[in-house]
């Protein structure tokens, strides 16, 4: 977390027919570095856009994204995905521009925003603060989020860091202080994933990559985050985030958004009635995240 010169500049981005993805100019190459009231989601997904870039081989998005349609279904709920390989191309979207609420998903953001105040030197964090931005990642600790929350201006961090990557459909909660209702979609998130190289620089991204790949098996709430991408279907060295929430009205949020060990940026979010159990919720997950990976 060194200082620099001035904040990365904003992000291109491309509008493609269904979804909107990220124009990404370079590569997030993994390898090369260390180790609630009602939802605004509306019910069911939008139809699916494929764009299968030309080195990504043959997919049969369809039949990948029918999978996830049915695990989703089998629970009573939902799930959007964004696929993005690691030069940001699109290679599978389903209801990528539906919003949701961010639920932990959100301490990305602003542990993200928070480097990047302090590598250009509007801000100097202390080891207190990087102790609960690893807990915010590591293991979802919510009152460390909120600590940084009120302590470092939440709706402000998102909102600036939203803007400067042109995420229109993410934004600071209506309610002050509600960070878990901060509204996203699953193109937004696709699109902050596969940026965290240009905004952050080397030693930072090297930083929230690690901390993304050791979260920890249970969270500071005694929540089981080994579901999605955690579940053990993408293998070794995935970077996920798990976000979850009750109290967002007749729904559960159920997320899951990471980047794999070859680059590959992957957003699941789903939402499940309050009448499906967890244990379901993320049995739908897991196997929208098998399908996928496989």
């Amino acid at each position: 977390m060194r200082p620099r010169a001035a904040l990365p500049h904003r992000v291109r981005r491309a509008v493609i027919p269904g979804v909107v993805a990220g124009v990404i100019a370079g590569t997030l190459a993994l390898a090369s570095l260390p180790d609630a009231t009602a939802s605004p989601m509306a019910a069911g997904t939008s139809a699916s856009f494929v764009d299968v870039s030309d080195d990504a081989g043959s997919v049969d998005a369809s039949a990948v994204l029918a999978e996830v349609d049915a695990a989703a279904g089998a629970a009573g709920g939902t799930v959007s995905v964004v696929v993005l390989d690691a030069d940001g191309d699109l290679v599978l979207a389903s209801g990528a521009d539906e919003s949701a609420y961010m639920a932990s998903l959100v301490k990305l953001l602003v542990v993200t925003r928070l480097m990047q105040l302090d590598e250009c030197g509007a801000l100097d964090l202390t080891a207190r603060d990087v102790g609960l931005m690893e807990a915010a990642v590591t293991s979802s600790d919510d009152d460390a989020m909120s600590t940084l929350w009120v302590e470092h201006d939440g709706d402000r961090l998102v909102s600036d860091l939203a803007d400067e990557l042109d995420l229109t459909a993410t934004a600071a909660p209506d309610e002050a202080g509600q960070w878990g209702r901060a509204p996203t979609t699953a193109a937004d998130l696709a699109t902050f994933l596969s940026s965290l190289d240009q905004v952050l620089d080397t030693d930072d991204t090297a930083t929230l990559l690690g901390w993304l790949r050791s979260a920890t098996d249970t969270a500071a709430d005694g929540f089981d985050q080994t579901f999605g991408l955690l579940s053990g279907s993408a293998g070794d060295g995935v970077a996920a985030k798990q976000g979850w929430m009750a109290g967002a009205g007749d729904l559960r949020p159920l997320h899951s958004a990471g980047v794999l060990a070859d680059g590959t940026v992957v957003v699941l979010l789903g939402e499940f009635p309050r009448s499906t159990s967890w244990a379901d919720a993320k049995a739908a997950l897991d196997a929208a995240a098998a399908a996928i990976v496989a």
